[in-house]
């Protein structure tokens, strides 16, 4: 007798300890991560997002991926992860045209999504039907799959959809600026400057997209130290120091207050340590 042939799309529910989870693997399929009751991180092809309470957590085909997680509420970390084999999730996202995605999915910087309960009719349902012996449950399982990723996208296009060079968002523009050298003292004018605009002009591009540039200027910095954290074991005074900080004691500070932890903690998280 033949095996049965394993189905393109398939869901299963997992339960965490109190404590939390640390993990690092390998995904060869893509993953749709419904995940509840927690907090902590999660890291694909260096990119790091925080993780904050209910949301879904994306993952591309071939990434490696590293996941820190524990209980935001004392009950117990939930996730649902729904796999897709490569093929059918490309196809499922070429339905999604005129929708111009970065490449298949592949390369986006937004893994994960919060939300309030918008998604969770199809994962229930998906839940529900593997679990049974529907016939038809392939076709249902694909129909709900392609539901929940239209979601997403229609919920988060400006995280997904590709900018043209000319349309190319002020935010991102002015962030690889920076990034570029974090321990300089930027200023407004400066990055309007390499921008060939004039100040005003770029305040006011920043106020149509309700951005602050100082605290751009933290956050990106930020961003760096918890990389440095994450990848590296150079002292935390030396994190502090490339990530753009002086004051070691502003940077903790800094720190606690954006990641609700201090950078000693952050470290420990992730490096299950």
């Amino acid at each position: 007798m033949k095996a049965a042939l394993k189905s393109n799309i398939e869901i299963r529910h997992h339960c965490l300890h109190h404590k939390g989870s640390f993990s690092n693997f390998y995904a060869v399929d893509y993953k749709l991560i419904r995940i509840k009751n927690a907090v902590g991180f999660v890291s694909i092809k260096g990119v790091i997002n925080e993780i904050k309470g209910k949301g879904i957590i994306y993952i591309p085909c071939h990434s490696q991926v590293t996941c820190s997680v524990q209980s935001a509420n004392g009950e117990r970390v939930e996730l649902d992860i729904l796999s897709f084999k490569k093929d059918c999730f490309h196809e499922i996202v070429e339905v999604l045209k005129p929708f111009v995605v970065y490449s298949q999915f592949n390369n986006v910087s937004q893994m994960y999504f919060q939300y309030n309960d918008e998604f969770d009719p199809e994962f229930d349902s998906l839940l529900e039907i593997q679990n049974g012996t529907n016939q038809h449950k392939d076709t249902i399982s694909h129909a709900l799959s392609q539901t929940i990723i239209y979601k997403i996208v229609s919920k988060y296009a400006s995280h997904l959809l590709t900018c043209t060079h000319d349309e190319q968002c002020i935010v991102k523009l002015i962030s690889e600026i920076i990034t570029n050298d974090l321990t300089k003292k930027w200023k407004l004018a400066e990055i309007a400057t390499v921008l060939n605009m004039s100040v005003s002009t770029l305040q006011r591009k920043l106020n149509d997209e309700d951005v602050d540039f100082t605290k751009l200027l933290i956050d990106l910095k930020l961003s760096k130290a918890r990389d440095f954290l994450t990848y590296s074991s150079i002292p935390i005074t030396q994190v502090a120091n490339k990530s753009g900080f002086e004051n070691l004691a502003y940077f903790s500070n800094s720190f606690k207050k954006h990641f609700k932890m201090t950078p000693t903690h952050f470290r420990r998280s992730v490096k299950g340590s």
